[in-house]
């Protein structure tokens, strides 16, 4: 492998493993909202909010911190978050 590929190597090894960490990590979420729904539905209201509360944590960070605010830049190209190339 030449010296020039091995940098666009590994800059798509990182992104199919940020790909893959954002959508591990907003699935775990998802199921965690399930299951806190389930259980205030059944009558457990502490177990239930705290899945809740864990869900949100972990789809804030799948979808905003690892999706939106790092993947999106990196795959589309802009540096801004917000998609201003001002």
């Amino acid at each position: 492998m030449s010296k020039l590929a091995a940098p666009e190597v590994v800059e798509v090894v990182e992104l199919l493993g940020l790909t893959l960490g954002t959508g591990l990590v907003s699935s775990v979420g998802l199921y965690l909202e399930d299951l806190g729904l389930n259980a205030v539905t059944g009558g457990n209201l502490k177990l239930g909010a705290w899945f809740l509360g864990m869900g949100l944590v972990a789809l804030y960070i799948g979808v905003y911190l690892l999706g939106y605010e790092t993947l999106r830049p990196r795959l589309f190209g802009d540096d801004s978050p917000d998609g201003d190339a001002a």
